[in-house]
This record gives structure tokens, sequence and C-alpha cells, in this order.
């Protein structure tokens, strides 16, 4: 628990997020900097409605009023989490000094699986479940029994799925995109539904289209996915707007060729087979190497301070040419040997093989390879620290609204952090040791960094309630808090 917002947090919000009640009523409004100081702040290991209402001394709240707050239909959290969007770029605007400059956009969809206890409408029973259900009416003699000789339930887990997106800027900077949900087909919002629900591919398209909008002039988005969203409707989208999107994919397995007069139609030869037909050994393969901070995408990726080893190299043997696909049309295709191998250890006499696509068939397979291996850092990581760091999937409400509500807060909260490091890096006035701490950290170094803020703010008001009645009182009930007694004397032995 700490005593009060950090100041960071509410300059945040002062400056970024909007006022008024256009995305949520003034009361919400109010209460948004304590939540999402909450989410950043909670030292426990779930991040519950009581954990998170209860982080701020100063700012307290049951767990029955975080619960209604997420379930207020005129809390607009995702409408916000777009215009909190717009505002970061107009901020990030002049950094564009000349010239283009790439951002990297990542996708990927993600699951919020929850055990037996969820009732929340539309979750899906996962394919692991169902088995093990379907295993367990099969089996003869009846339900399986443990040792005690009481019959064991089998796990019935449900999830949701929500496509999430993550822009990292020419700075370094990650920016969290508003999330979408994959609506389940027998779920039925209300306020009326569209005839055809959107996939998570619909669902890109939409998100990269409105990105590309409000996005400063001077900026080209390549975006990198993995073979999930490896479709002609993102490809064709991609064709439609070459001078300021790039589209790179890892292919599907089944994915053919095309004869040039019918690209949509598959002539039967299957990509993967031709590129395994090449002698990658031979001079059919260039050789690329790279080194752990001297890639020249080093700027997209968020290194630590230690340094770079013999094992952080990357060989990669790789082949480049311009044909057609089926259903994509002409594309560049790099055909990709890569040691070392992690299964799951890292193995340097192993290789792996990858067939990757891009839109635009000029780029270089070199220059592929580089911006594609940016996708791990940039989503799959960025998806793990939300679920470990900040509860992306501890809420424990039967309302998908309010789960969608507290998954929005949770990606405010993640920039929060990115833009309080964006600002510690440039202030000249900052101390040495939190900027140098903030240039190599994600999102737990930024926890640690808001941390010590807290503790420093304490301090500050310990000295100040010398001269200040308020604030005595206000340590006394906080140190009393703590200790779980109505009368400790902590406040005096600091005033």
């Amino acid at each position: 628990m700490i005593l009060r917002v950090p100041s960071s947090i509410v300059n945040f919000f002062r400056e970024l997020v909007p006022s008024g009640a256009k995305y949520a009523p003034d009361h919400v409004r109010r209460a948004l900097p304590a939540i999402v100081a909450g989410m950043v702040l909670t030292t426990s290991r779930r991040r519950s409605m009581t954990a998170i209402g209860g982080a701020v001394h100063a700012a307290r709240r049951d767990k029955a009023t975080v619960s209604r707050l997420l379930l207020r239909r005129d809390f607009r959290s995702r409408d916000l989490h777009w215009e909190v969007l717009a505002r970061v770029f107009k901020k990030l605007a002049p950094t564009i000094k000349r010239g283009k400059r790439d951002w990297l956009l990542a996708l990927d969809g993600t699951a919020t699986k929850r055990g037996s206890e969820t009732n929340i409408k539309g979750a899906i029973q996962s394919e692991e479940a169902k088995t093990k259900r379907k295993n367990k009416k099969r089996k003869v003699g009846g339900p399986r029994t443990r040792k005690d000789g009481k019959s064991k339930k089998g796990r019935k887990t449900k999830y949701h799925t929500f496509l999430l997106a993550s822009l990292t800027t020419h700075t370094g900077t990650r920016i969290p995109l508003p999330r979408h949900t994959c609506d389940p087909k027998d779920y039925k919002r209300q306020g009326g539904q569209k005839s055809r629900r959107d996939t998570q591919l619909d669902l890109a398209k939409i998100l990269i289209k409105r990105v590309r909008e409000i996005k400063p002039e001077g900026v080209r988005l390549v975006v990198v996915a993995d073979s999930y969203f490896e479709c002609a409707k993102l490809y064709a989208f991609a064709k439609q707007n070459p001078e300021d999107l790039v589209l790179i994919t890892r292919t599907d397995s089944d994915r053919c060729f095309a004869d040039e007069t019918t690209p949509s139609k598959s002539n039967g030869e299957r990509i993967l087979d031709h590129g395994l037909s090449f002698d990658y050994s031979g001079n059919d393969f260039s050789r690329l190497d790279l080194r752990r901070g001297s890639e020249k995408t080093v700027r997209y990726r968020r290194y630590s301070a230690r340094k770079p080893t013999s094992k952080d190299r990357r060989t990669y043997r790789l082949r480049h040419e311009a044909r057609t696909v089926a259903g994509l049309g002409t594309v560049g295709i790099v055909y990709s040997w890569k040691t070392p191998v992690y299964e799951p250890r890292r193995n340097h006499r192993g290789k792996s093989f990858k067939v990757l696509f891009c839109s635009d068939p000029t780029w270089s397979a070199e220059r592929i390879v580089e911006w594609y291996e940016c996708r791990w850092t940039a989503i799959e990581i960025l998806i793990r620290e939300l679920k470990q760091q900040l509860g992306f999937a501890d809420h424990t409400g039967q309302k998908l609204d309010a789960l969608e509500r507290h998954i929005d807060l949770v990606l405010l909260s993640f920039m929060y952090l990115e833009m309080e490091r964006a600002r510690i890096l440039e202030d000249p006035g900052a101390r040495p040791a939190i900027a140098a701490k903030a240039a190599a950290s994600r999102t737990y170094g930024m926890q640690e960094v808001v941390r010590q803020e807290a503790s420093r703010e304490l301090i500050e008001t310990m000295k100040e309630s010398r001269h200040s009645e308020r604030k005595k009182r206000l340590l006394n009930s906080f140190f009393e808090h703590l200790s779980g007694t109505h009368d400790t004397g902590w406040a005096s032995a600091y005033t």
C-alpha cells in the first residue's frame, strides 16, 4: 500500500487523458488514477479488485465499488484508450523531424483462461478441457477418484480471445493499442449485432486502418505477425497502401504458388517444399550474422544493460525471391535457416527452417528477417508482462463488459509506464541512476521506478507534516492501517 497516487500518474491523466463526461462519468474519471496506481504498484501475486481498490490509502475503495465502476455502461474505456492514443501521437509527432520513420506494429491474439468458477457469458470451453471430459465419460468404472475416495472433478477451463497490438516507435517507446474482442458465436451484445461477426483477421484490418488514420505524418508502419495473420485480406490492404504500410508474416505450411495469369488459383506447388529443396549450405543462400546490440533494428529492441557474449549471436542462411503466391499476389519470399534453436534450451548445433512473406517484394532478405525477429519481444513478451506484472487475466467478475474494461485499464497502465519512461529519458534534470534504470527497463523495472517515487513522496509528506496538522492525521491513519491497530503513535515518531 502507498499513501497517495504518485505525481507522475496524476500528471499523466492531466496531460493525456481527456476530461469531461464523454468517455466516463466524473466520479469514474476521478477514480481512474487510483485504479491505475493499484494495477501498477500492487505487489500481491493476483491483482484482485480488493487489492487494486486498497492499494492507495488516501483513495481506498472496496471490491464492490471497483466492480460497479467496471460494470457502468457509460464508461467507454476503449474509446478513452483511442483518445489517449491520438494525444500520444501528437506528442510524439515533433520527434519525426524529416524524412520517413519506421514504426513497428506487432499483432497477436491472446486468451484469458480461467477455471470453473467463471460464469462469464460467451466463454469458450478449451479443447483440452473438452478432451478430459470426454475421456472421463468413456472410462469404465465411473468417475476418477482420489486417494481419499472422493471423486475428482475435471477442470472446466474457459476463455475469451482478444486481439492485442503493440506499436514501437523509432525511439523505442512501446505503445499498446486498444484491444479488440473476438466475440464467441453464441454471444450477443446489447444494442444490436452485425449480420456477420468479425474474425481476428477482420479486427486486425480495422485496427491497422484506424492507426493509419491517426498516426503522425512521415511514419511508415511495419506490421509483423505470425502465420495466423497470413491472409489475402491483410496483404491486399497492405498493397493498397505501399507508401506507409509493409506487412511481414510467417507463411502457412499449406500455402502454394500460383501462375501470374491466375494469381488467385493455386498451381499445387507447396512453398514450404520448394524452400526445403534448396541446398542451404551452398551458394543458393547468403549468410547473415546478428549480434546482440549491433542490429540495424536495435532501437526497437529493449535490451538489458549486460554486455553481449558469443552466445548472443544468431546465424541465418537466407534466400530471397519475388513470386506469385495463391491468394496473395506477388510478394517477397524469404527462405531462412536459423542457428541456434531453442528446444527448449539453446542448441547451437541445431537449425530451424522458416518461410517469411513480405508485401513489398523490393525488401531484401536481411531486412525482412531483422524486422520479423522483433516480433517476439514486441508482442509475445509484452503479453507475458501484461499477465504477470499488471494482472491482465486476474479479473474475477462474471460479465464480459467488465472484463473488457479491466483489460482496457491494464493497457492504460502499461501506456502510463512507457510514457513515464520516455519522460525520464528526455528530462535533463532526471537523476542519473533513475535515467540509467529506465533506459533498459521493461514493465517490472518501471514499476520499481514508480515505487521509488511513491516512497520519496511519502518521505516528503513526513517532513511537511511537522507544519501541517492535516498531513499529520493522514500519516497517522496510514501507519495505523499498515499495522492493523488504532493507536500506534507511528506519526508522532516522525513529527
